[in-house]
């Protein structure tokens, strides 16, 4: 009777691959040294051409993403083409964010009546009709790859569909947890946009840039101001904005609203109806387009 040894044995020999290469050890010492440089050689000429791939598959994912911006004006953004009411008279910075003076539409608006851009009381980011009867808060964080498919997906279906009709608003409170000082980074540069006009329009092109480099290395000065270049803006005065962080304040605020309203995650939606001023988060089953659109229709004059 075959022991359980021999049988194991005879089992691993009647398995399908093929056993392990080996090398036969030189007899001379002289044949090992040779043998040891040729595996030496070939080791080095192997994660020599694997550094290669990397390389070029790095820099041509950067050619890429730095390549495609696109310029801040109606035909590139349709979506938020609407015209600027600024931010906050008791702000010094937030005055001149998202500002009549600071970017002239090239086309007429593509919004019905009444839907603009700009800063809420509370110091965030918003566009729709203020008057509309139902109003919708992201809270969000750059690094966060469900928010940038997010923002990418529902958020851009959801402005053309409902927001540019007026039938709803749509703010944004950006946080910095995820990818601490990348996200921080590319908070301010978003802010420090809406100087020029661009908050929404940078906004995308940060999540674009997120998807081609990842948040390490599209949220950088030199990533951030070349897209800013790219896209017809002023990239100097980013790139001195961004480290200036004279947006912080605004910054706590997005963060304390964030807290106040029990928020443990992102992306994070809240609603809020007519002026009530009072906002109620919304569960993540509930966040995406098909649900919003719903409670969107329902809350509009003459539905029930």
């Amino acid at each position: 009777m075959p022991s359980r040894t021999q049988d194991s044995a005879n089992q691993r020999r009647r398995l399908p691959w093929a056993p392990r290469a080996a090398y036969k050890v030189g007899k001379s010492r002289h044949q090992r040294q040779t043998q040891l440089r040729t595996q030496t050689n070939v080791l080095l000429m192997t994660v020599l051409v694997a550094a290669v791939a990397v390389g070029l598959f790095i820099f041509f994912n950067w050619q890429g993403a730095t390549g495609e911006a696109r310029a801040v004006s109606c035909v590139d953004y349709p979506e938020y083409c609407v015209p600027f009411v600024g931010g906050l008279e008791s702000d010094a910075n937030l005055v001149r964010a998202e500002a009549p003076a600071a970017r002239a539409l090239d086309e007429a608006s593509h919004g019905a009546e009444g839907v603009v851009r700009g800063f809420t009381a509370d110091k965030m980011p918003f566009i729709g009709n203020p008057d509309a009867p139902i109003h919708f808060r992201v809270i969000f964080d750059f690094s966060c790859s469900h928010c940038n498919s997010y923002h990418t997906v529902d958020l851009h279906e959801f402005v053309k569909d409902f927001v540019l009709p007026g039938q709803a608003t749509l703010s944004v409170a950006i946080l910095t947890g995820v990818g601490g000082e990348y996200s921080l980074t590319a908070a301010q540069a978003a802010l420090c946009a809406a100087e020029q006009g661009a908050l929404w329009e940078m906004s995308d092109e940060l999540f674009r840039q997120a998807r081609s480099l990842d948040p390490q290395n599209a949220y950088t000065l030199r990533v951030i101001e070349q897209s800013a270049k790219d896209m017809g803006l002023d990239s100097s005065a980013l790139a001195s904005c961004i480290p200036s962080r004279r947006y912080d304040l605004v910054r706590r605020a997005h963060q304390t609203f964030a807290t106040d309203h029990g928020v443990r995650s992102t992306p994070t939606l809240l609603v809020s109806y007519g002026d009530s001023g009072t906002w109620t988060p919304l569960e993540h089953t509930r966040r995406g387009y098909s649900s919003m659109a719903e409670m969107t229709r329902a809350a509009q004059p003459g539905e029930e």
